[in-house]
């Protein structure tokens, strides 16, 4: 098919290929968007989507990440407050997305308070920093939808990365972390990510079993729990961008914090008392 010579008249039934879907997108934006493929292509559509955003201080780029979301109409978008001191949840709110109020510090709790009140048969978890792209979250559901997975997660290590959007200190930490996680669960590339999908019933069972995690950590619970119950999982090529302002991460004690995660819940797991 010629992606490059959409006529205003075209049907949208013709349109089956993710790549036609972003150039027709791109160059008729009022006249296609995501959910009106969905609703043609897949059994479900966006309306039963839900966007789940944990933030914290993120005035800069919540706004703009918030206007790319939004394009997927029908979605249900949620921002959790993670005791923001800037605009962020102002914003939020003026783009009219939901936003809920975690007073517990740290993005563990954040993640824990969206997962409660997801009502959809679907989610997609992507920080609010504007560091992932909204568009990549058809290529996430689009294996939960056709029933490929029961988790997808975004791989920033096998997609486009911006130049210095990863240092080269994070990106080694990150392989490491990967590795490691592969040898103890499952294969896996990028365990850190923060661009996750979900079928309702795995968050349902994450919250079963409890969210121990209070930081950055929370991606090697929900991985490990994820591995633990059977459940499908599988990874996409994702386009990962630059901050605007400077990362929350620290590097060495959340790294290590990480290490230790995996390998306290692989434990508990050889033990059988991994909830």
């Amino acid at each position: 098919m010629n992606t490059k010579n959409f006529t205003d008249n075209q049907s949208i039934q013709s349109i089956s290929f993710i790549k036609d879907v972003e150039e027709y997108s791109n160059t008729h934006n009022s006249q296609l968007t995501v959910s009106e493929v969905l609703n043609r292509d897949y059994t479900h559509s966006m309306k039963h989507v839900t966007f789940l955003l944990p933030a914290y201080n993120e005035e800069e780029s919540i706004g703009t990440l918030l206007r790319d979301v939004r394009k997927c109409r029908k979605s249900r978008v949620l921002v959790i407050d993670n005791n923001s001191n800037d605009r962020t949840a102002e914003i939020a709110k003026k783009s009219g997305a939901n936003v809920l109020r975690e007073r517990k510090q740290g993005k563990g709790f954040a993640v824990k308070t969206g997962f409660e009140n997801i009502k959809s048969e679907f989610a997609v978890m992507l920080d609010a920093d504007n560091t992932y792209d909204p568009k990549d979250a058809q290529k996430l559901l689009k294996p939960l939808m056709e029933g490929e997975a029961d988790v997808v997660l975004g791989s920033r290590l096998r997609g486009k990365r911006e130049e210095g959007s990863i240092s080269r200190f994070n990106l080694l930490g990150n392989h490491l972390l990967s590795f490691f996680a592969s040898l103890l669960y499952s294969n896996v590339s990028d365990v850190c990510t923060g661009y996750w999908a979900f079928k309702k019933n795995v968050i349902e069972q994450l919250l079963q079993d409890g969210i121990d995690s209070d930081g950055f950590d929370i991606e090697a619970e929900m991985f490990s729990k994820v591995s633990k119950n059977n459940f499908r999982v599988l990874e996409v090529p994702i386009h990962y961008k630059s901050r605007l302002d400077a990362t929350k991460l620290n590097s060495v004690n959340d790294g290590v914090k990480i290490f230790i995660r995996l390998f306290s819940n692989w434990v508990k797991m050889r033990r059988g008392s991994l909830r």
